[in-house]
């Protein structure tokens, strides 16, 4: 389904990762930039790396896959508290107020 905030339209699509669990893609409004990620990591608790243009952000929870080139992110946190929290703030990053 998609969940806004104001003008920012997320997709979000949930689908199960053989062995893994589930995972949750989120359809961006547009690329997020390094910096953004690295915000989003430190409002997190995660740990940021970055090879050519994928991310890696580790936090508490799981961790969250994103491109610098696609205009999406990958969720994978076991708590749908945690997904919420994480989503909250991407919305915030993409509405230029975080």
């Amino acid at each position: 389904g998609s969940r806004g905030w104001g003008e920012i339209m997320l997709q979000i699509l949930k689908r199960r990762e053989c062995g893994l669990g589930w995972a949750t893609d989120v359809l961006l409004p547009r690329c997020l930039r390094a910096e953004e990620l690295r915000q989003l990591a430190l409002a997190h608790q995660g740990g940021y790396r970055q090879f050519g243009n994928l991310v890696w952000i580790d936090v508490p929870g799981g961790r969250i896959t994103a491109s610098l080139v696609a205009c999406r992110l990958t969720m994978r946190l076991g708590s749908a508290a945690a997904e919420e929290a994480f989503r909250e703030s991407l919305i915030q990053v993409l509405s230029g107020s975080g």
